[in-house]
């Protein structure tokens, strides 16, 4: 789906001009093409054009949260184009090859305008900064080319993820580095064989082709699975007539919502299908709670409010979706903190507010057991009575509004609009600091020397080797370091398990991580059998909220990790937090230790933690309870503290 689909209206001025620019960028192209080499030429017209035939069918919007483009032979046809044919001409065959593609396959005008402009536009600033950098067309040679290839590498990927991320679908800015570099290294291969032998390129098909059936296979797969997931949905909404179809008409509420306020495709995909699949956990509920007219009893209402967090640790497993696993975890909360798990509107995610009016709204409006439903216009109604209580003030006003047939826009004010906008979908948290700490992976050092010894001996570039010796060197110096100071840190922490009872254990293990890596915070948490839920046995300073915490551990228990890891970001806090599975012999999760510091841990650190996971965890979950102060003390959560049906609305569902 293209700007046309979404706003039928003249295009707006960055996108006007953008295709004014490529317009003018690929006419200059066709005039120098009459000075460019005949069968060059001729060749990458032919080979942009039969990538584009074979990449277009991919391409094609899906409405569903998987990933489309990955690798594109394309840009690396483009780049070689570059490197062969000059800035101008390469911007031509760009356009030249969409405009084939959309030729045959039927896109939008106005989308086949601007992709073919973003492409020309594109290639013709990589080229021109590959020339400004030193690189001759025509001519390529390895490291005395690199800076060149390097700002074309640069260029292309930032300009190409300017205009077709950010200027025409308005999502957030994502040059996709990884498959990026990718194609720009395919491209430069391309380029090398080239010179000599046009010809020599024929050989690149095959893999060529290899990685394009690789892509296509990678996103049926994530379709195949959504579509299990989607099935799996529909089952738990057939397990009760009065709900069926309840998370269809949530996901399409949704969907209407998120496209009223012009959020980015991505963010209304993946709303979407977090509304789709938000009650999948009910599958662990029995039918005839759902079912039951009357009153719930507590042990019915503790299993009705684990199924957000089924539900959550379900998707957790699946990397496309599990996004959206907190938000659909949260989607039982409310706006003053009340709901069931006592999550606030600081620690909800803008996709939890709107899950939670659409999820709310069509309870209210539904025939259940255990009561009649209302009007559109009662619940509407009620919506807006319990604006800032239950529901988010600006999403609320919002979904009113579109539920009553007016824009947005109309009801919201600038700021309010600006604020549900800029906080869609904070998908990418917080990079976990120290990841790019070199010094503490010495083994990548070790191996990098390696290769640039290699690249060097190859070369004959004798300073290159040298380089490459003393930085492997080094690598392998500081992992035989960090190996010794593991092993005595590994000694001592077995030593400790040795204190009686778990709360002496638990403080000697802080002191003995503290001074080789510096804490902030730590605690021992139990955990209950059925793996949705705990309490806080004993802990060391203050941490992040028990319920951010609980909720984290919730959708990572099952990950199989012995050590989980995450941006603070994610509990709301700075730094990194980290979780040790505490297990039985039988392999039974019975808890984790969890520590939180300012950076990950150093390299001999994490080895020592490793090498003493299984010990850790036998000694703390089979210690006695009393033994040893342990530092502060948190009192246990109670099992399920029914106030579920003193807390959410009247007319919430179960």
């Amino acid at each position: 789906m293209g700007f046309a689909d979404r706003h039928p209206m003249r295009p707006p001025g960055p996108v006007l001009g953008t295709i004014l620019l490529g317009v003018a960028t690929v006419a200059v192209g066709a005039w120098k093409a009459f000075d460019a080499r005949g069968t060059t030429f001729a060749l990458f017209l032919a080979a942009v054009i039969v990538v584009e035939l074979f990449e277009e069918a991919g391409r094609e919007r899906s409405r569903e949260p998987v990933e489309t483009e990955r690798f594109q032979l394309a840009a690396a046809v483009q780049v070689a184009a570059v490197l062969l044919l000059g800035p101008w001409v390469a911007a031509f065959v760009a356009a030249a090859g969409v405009v084939a593609g959309a030729v045959i396959r039927g896109r939008a005008f106005v989308d086949v305008c601007f992709r073919a402009a973003s492409f020309a536009v594109a290639t013709a600033a990589a080229g021109g900064a590959f020339r400004l950098a030193g690189g001759h067309v025509g001519e390529l040679k390895l490291l005395d080319d690199l800076i060149p290839l390097v700002a074309l590498a640069v260029v292309y990927l930032t300009v190409r993820a300017l205009l077709l991320d950010m200027v025409y679908a308005h999502e957030a800015f994502d040059p996709r580095v990884a498959w990026s570099l990718g194609e720009v290294a395919f491209g430069v291969v391309a380029a090398l064989l080239a010179i000599t032998h046009p010809w020599d390129v024929v050989l690149l098909v095959p893999l060529g082709l290899a990685v394009h059936h690789a892509n296509l296979r990678v996103t049926r797969l994530q379709r195949e699975t959504l579509r299990a997931l989607e099935t799996f949905a529909n089952i738990v909404d057939e397990r009760d007539p009065s709900t069926y179809r309840h998370s269809f008409r949530v996901a399409g509420y949704v969907d209407q919502l998120a496209r009223a306020l012009r959020l980015p495709f991505s963010d209304i995909d993946r709303l979407r299908w977090a509304g789709r699949l938000h009650d999948l956990g009910k599958v662990a509920v029995d039918a005839s709670v759902l079912r039951k007219p009357g009153q719930l009893d507590r042990e019915e209402w503790s299993a009705v409010r684990r199924h957000p967090r089924l539900s959550a640790r379900l998707l957790q497993r699946f990397e496309f979706v599990k996004t959206q696993a907190r938000a659909v975890e949260l989607h039982h909360e409310r706006f003053d903190g009340a709901g069931y798990y006592g999550v606030g509107d600081e620690d909800l995610p803008l996709a939890a507010h709107f899950l939670i009016v659409a999820d709310s709204f069509d309870a209210m409006t539904s025939d259940r057991p255990y009561r009649p439903g209302v009007s559109r216009r009662d619940a509407l109604a009620e919506i807006e009575r319990n604006l800032g209580t239950q529901f988010h003030p600006t999403v609320g006003k919002a979904f009113v509004a579109v539920q009553r047939g007016f824009d947005p826009a109309e009801v919201l004010t600038a700021d309010e609009l600006a604020e549900i906008r800029s906080a869609s979908a904070p998908y990418r948290l917080g990079a976990i600091r120290g990841r790019r700490d070199l010094k503490e992976r010495p083994d990548l050092l070790a191996l990098g020397g390696l290769v640039v010894l290699l690249a060097g001996l190859g070369f004959h570039e004798t300073w290159l080797a040298a380089l490459g010796a003393w930085v492997g060197a080094s690598g392998v110096v500081l992992q035989l370091r960090a190996r010794a100071r593991s092993a005595r840190l590994a000694h001592s922490l077995r030593a400790a398990l040795h204190a009686p009872g778990r709360g002496a254990i638990f403080a000697a293990l802080l002191d003995l991580i503290g001074k080789a890596w510096p804490l902030s915070w730590g605690a021992l948490v139990a955990w209950d059998e059925d793996g949705l839920g705990g309490s806080i046995e004993r802990q060391r300073g203050q941490g992040p909220p028990e319920e951010a915490l609980l909720s984290w551990l919730v959708r990572e228990a099952e990950s199989g990790a012995d050590a989980i890891v995450a941006a603070g970001a994610e509990l709301g806090r700075e730094g990194v937090v980290l979780a040790l599975s505490l297990r039985r012999e039988t392999s039974a999760l019975v808890g984790f230790l969890v520590v939180e510091a300012p950076r990950l841990p150093p390299r001999h650190v994490e080895l020592a933690l490793r090498d003493a996971t299984d010990e850790i965890g036998l000694a703390l979950a089979d210690a006695p309870a009393s033994g040893g102060s342990g530092g502060e003390h948190a009192e246990p959560l109670e099992a399920a503290a029914d106030r579920s049906d003193l807390v959410v609305a009247r007319f919430d569902e179960r």
